[in-house]
C-alpha cells in the first residue's frame, strides 16, 4: 500500500509556504506522495510550486470538478505533468461524468471534438474519483495509527491518504514503512528513533 500525506488544509490555515515546507520534507523523507488542493483554480498552481521544489514525491492534485470546464482541468493537469516530470495523479471531486471526460482527454481521446494539447508526459495518467480514495485521519498515537494502517493494508487498500499534523519523521519511519508490509521490522524504526 502507498501512503500519501494530505496537505489540502495546510495552505489554507498557515499559507502556501507551510504547504511547500511540508511537501519538501515529505520528498526528503521518501514519502510516496502529497495531496494538494485549494480553492478552485488554485490546486494546480500550488502543485506547480511544489513540483519546482521537489524531485521524487508524487503530486496528487485534488480538483473540484464543478469549478472549471473538464477541458480546462485536463489542460492544467497535463501542463503540470510536464513540469513535474510525470509525477501527477488527479483526484476529481464532483460528478463522475467530469472525471470520465478528464480521464479520456488525458488518455489522448477526442472528446466533444476537442483534443488535449499538450498531452500529458505520462502515457497514462491516473485519474481517481474522490469517492474512490481511501482517507484516514491519524492521531499521532503510533500504536493506534499502526492499527489504522494495518487495517487498510490488510483490507487491500492500494493507496491511502493520511492527515498528519506532527513531525513527518515518525510518519515516515513508523507508518509509511508499515504500509508497505507487516514484516517491516519495528525494532529498526524504534532504534532509528534513538539516533541523533
Amino acid at each position: 500500500m502507498r501512503l500519501a500525506l494530505d496537505l489540502r488544509d495546510t495552505g489554507a490555515t498557515s499559507g502556501d509556504d507551510a504547504l511547500l515546507a511540508r511537501a519538501v520534507e515529505a520528498d526528503g523523507l521518501g514519502l510516496w506522495g502529497v495531496v494538494i488542493g485549494g480553492p478552485p483554480g488554485v490546486e494546480c498552481l500550488r502543485a506547480a510550486r511544489v513540483a519546482q521544489e521537489t524531485s521524487d514525491v508524487g503530486l496528487i492534485v485534488w480538483v473540484d470538478g464543478t469549478a472549471e470546464h473538464p477541458h480546462t482541468i485536463a489542460e492544467e493537469l497535463s501542463v503540470l505533468d510536464h513540469l513535474s516530470a510525470r509525477r501527477v495523479t488527479a483526484v476529481i471531486e464532483g460528478p463522475l461524468a467530469v472525471r470520465d471526460v478528464v480521464s479520456e482527454l488525458l488518455a489522448g481521446h477526442v472528446v466533444d471534438d476537442g483534443v488535449l494539447t499538450p498531452p500529458p508526459a505520462q502515457t497514462a495518467m491516473t485519474v481517481w474519483a474522490s469517492s474512490a480514495v481511501a482517507v484516514a485521519d491519524l492521531t499521532g498515537d503510533l500504536e493506534a495509527d499502526r492499527t489504522v494502517i494495518d487495517g487498510h493494508r490488510d483490507a487491500g487498500t492500494s493507496h491511502l491518504v493520511v492527515s498528519w499534523t506532527g513531525p513527518l519523521l515518525p510518519l515516515a519511519r513508523h507508518l509509511a514503512t508499515r504500509a508497505v508490509g507487516p514484516s517491516f521490522p519495528q525494532l529498526v524504526a524504534d532504534m532509528a528513533d534513538r539516533l541523533p
